[in-house]
């Protein structure tokens, strides 16, 4: 018998009924399949390889901040970043880069904690002709307000020199180090 001979109805129905078993037949095989379960709630929603930049009114960059991964959770209003990284420039050229293992903020981009092994470095500018390296923990930054503070011990190293200390404040816009209970080797 040819295809030919079929009435149009019939072959529009059997079409039909193929099509309907072509859904339903995997949708009823992935249903006997189980979901993993996590230990714990996941991410919200996650970005990778992420870069924000911050301009100020004129358009010049004031701050960079990007992370390998950025996860954010509704719960507490809360985002966990990977390996983040945080730029400031100031105007004459010195630029303050504050680098960690990981870091977090509860409320937007005001206030985040980078967490673990946090290395900060001041590039050379006209006011500051010198590097600057400062090895901690666990710093706290605000952003726009161009601040930084951590109460861990922190080495700061520039040129041959050496300090130590338990803590300090970061003024990245006037370029300046606060340091408690500071001791080590100072060479001019």
């Amino acid at each position: 018998m040819s295809l030919a001979r079929f009435p149009k109805w019939l072959m529009f129905s059997l079409l039909a009924a193929i099509a309907g078993l072509s859904i339903w037949l995997p949708d009823r095989q992935a249903a006997k399949v189980p979901l993993p379960v996590s230990d714990g709630p996941g991410p919200d929603n996650f970005m990778e390889n992420v870069v924000t930049r911050v301009f100020d009114a004129q358009g010049a960059l004031r701050y960079q901040v990007q992370a390998e991964r950025v996860a954010y959770y509704h719960d507490g209003q809360r985002s966990e970043f990977s390996a983040p990284s945080f730029v400031r420039r100031r105007a004459d050229g010195q630029r303050w880069t504050v680098e960690a293992e990981r870091g977090q903020s509860r409320d937007g981009t005001g206030r985040v904690l980078l967490q673990g092994d946090v290395v900060m470095r001041r590039s050379p500018g006209e006011q500051a002709p010198v590097d600057l390296e400062i090895r901690t923990r666990d710093v706290l930054i605000r952003p726009d307000e161009g601040y930084a503070e951590t109460a861990a011990p922190a080495e700061i190293i520039r040129g041959a020199s050496t300090l130590h200390s338990m803590g300090l404040k970061a003024y990245f816009e006037q370029g300046r180090v606060l340091l408690s209970q500071v001791r080590g080797h100072y060479a001019p």
